[in-house]
């Protein structure tokens, strides 16, 4: 169960964090609501954000943990440093360079990124003039990525999970003290995020220290350690970016639709990332080291049952998520962002475009399970193959939907594109063995099943009763609201423990001292 509990840490702190990341997404939607300046700092974010993935949380993690933690286990602790110190000297080189040339060419960047935004030159204004703040964050954030995946890999998941919350209140606190300072809201909200990189940075910079793996900027060496994490990275970031080119294609794509259509898919993704965080990327932080540790031992069986128990952990957690947001998308918008310059229009077109990113949130948090046991192999070759797949898959429907749906259809692509990645991933796992479709998964899919379609009877029956008292104003409508969830969520681990899916019992388990 150490595989559990290093689940359960992450992912305690990331609901944290998501928790107050949405105290800053209710700010957001309260002072920007859908105008020019909440479209223009949507694309702001997006863009360091690509990158972030390139040399961050992405392609870099899928590298780097998989030797340091090889590295640890049969190395020690001083080569593991010395590696990672090489790392380190490159790795500030190109992303100093990569914030000067990208800071230099924004305004050309923009024009080419964001055609749609030249007929309404207030939002490729404020593009520009956000992302010039925003944009350093790539540096700090790298870093930190650099070091929390040492962290990770000596068991030190505490630290890493709870610095993105430490990040959002830094954020908060800047916004509420001088959203009032400039001529729109949204240049607090980027120094914010300026000032989030930094902190976190610090964050998981001082406990390396004091874990001994403080690293020292050195000549750089491409010995064999070095050269083998660039052949792991390569095909790694070439992945990464096809996935996040795929992401600015859809910006570029919903910048022809009218005004409020790229923040309509900001704020439902903001939703849809919540279980999404809290459930993927937990299990995939928690899954990479131990999985990478247990292959390198040779540990077969335990690898094959360390996979199982990630997969059915993190679907048992999934799968009522994306039956509370599909079937309660417009309580859930109107409870967290109906308020300020958020209209109840601006409900409804988020809540009909959270439903079609939901259609896919099982499938994400596959591809997060999936692509952990191919990385763990020092595979980042076959994640490339079929996140190109889903590429085309969304480009495609994305362009197919976007005249009649507009956004809503943006959304589904992207639902679409996710479990065409997911299945192949899964498909090829099983026919390299790495994939068992053993007697107990099979049950557990069985009983899953039946839970979810007695979930879904209980979430209709329950809304019908609770939809009156949503307009009886912001409190009311707000427990309400709460009260459905809860009431949901017990009721299908009610149905899941009768129906055998998942024990009461093994909650107890997975705090238990024993392994």
């Amino acid at each position: 169960m150490n595989l559990m509990r290093s689940i359960t840490t992450v992912g305690g702190y990331t609901i944290g964090s998501r928790m107050i990341g949405f105290v800053r997404e209710i700010l957001t939607a309260s002072f920007l609501g859908a105008g020019p300046a909440a479209d223009a700092l949507v694309i702001a974010m997006k863009l360091p954000s690509f990158f972030r993935r390139l040399f961050a949380e992405g392609a870099f993690n899928a590298s780097f943990v998989p030797l340091f933690a090889g590295l640890l286990a049969t190395k020690g602790k001083e080569e593991a440093r010395t590696f990672a110190e090489q790392i380190l000297t490159i790795w500030v080189g190109v992303l100093f360079l990569l914030t000067i040339v990208v800071e230099l060419f924004l305004p050309q960047i923009m024009t080419y990124l964001l055609p749609g935004f030249q007929s309404t030159p207030e939002r490729l204004y404020y593009a520009i003039e956000f992302s010039r703040i925003t944009f350093p964050f790539i540096f700090f954030i790298s870093l930190t990525a650099l070091y929390s995946g040492i962290l990770n890999s000596l068991d030190k998941f505490a630290v890493v999970a709870s610095s993105p919350m430490i990040g959002n209140m830094i954020i908060i606190a800047i916004v509420m003290c001088f959203y009032n300072q400039f001529e729109s809201s949204g240049y607090a909200f980027s120094w914010g995020i300026l000032a989030c990189g930094i902190l976190q940075f610090l964050w998981v910079w001082i406990p390396a220290l004091r874990q001994g793996v403080g690293l020292r900027l050195v000549k750089p060496k491409f010995d064999g350690n070095v050269k083998k994490f660039f052949k792991v990275l390569a095909p790694a970031a070439f992945g990464s970016g096809v996935v996040q080119i795929n992401l600015f294609v859809g910006a570029f794509i919903a910048s022809w639709l009218p005004t409020g259509a790229i923040s309509y898919l900001n704020y439902a993704d903001r939703l849809n990332q919540l279980p999404l965080s809290v459930i993927g990327v937990a299990v995939s932080t928690a899954l990479l080291p131990i999985l990478s540790r247990q292959i390198r031992a040779g540990s077969w069986e335990k690898a094959h049952e360390t996979q199982g128990q990630a997969l059915e952990f993190s679907m048992l957690l999934t799968l009522p998520a994306a039956l509370a947001l599909g079937f309660l998308a417009e309580p859930f918008v109107m409870m967290v962002f109906e308020r300020g310059a958020f209209s109840a229009k601006d409900t409804m077109a988020t809540s009909m475009t959270l439903q079609a990113l939901a259609c896919g949130l099982p499938a994400y948090v596959l591809i997060k399970v999936f692509s952990s046991s191919f990385f763990a192999r020092q595979n980042t070759l076959t994640p490339v193959y079929t996140a190109c797949a889903g590429v085309l898959v969304d480009i495609g429907l994305s362009l197919a939907l976007m005249g009649t749906f507009q956004q809503v259809g943006i959304a589904f692509a992207t639902a679409g594109a996710a479990w065409v990645n997911a299945l192949w991933l899964g498909y090829i796992l099983w026919r390299q063995g790495y994939l068992r479709f053993e007697v107990r998964i099979k049950k557990f899919a069985f009983r899953i099943a039946f839970t979810c379609v007695g979930t879904v009877v209980l979430l209709k029956g329950l809304l019908s009763l609770i939809h009156p008292l949503l307009a009886r104003g912001e409190l009311v409508r707000d427990l309400s609201v709460v009260g459905l969830v809860v009431l949901g969520l017990l009721g299908f681990f009610i149905l899941s423990h009768i129906l055998g899916a998942f024990r009461f019992n093994d909650f107890k388990l997975m705090f238990s001292a024993r392994t």
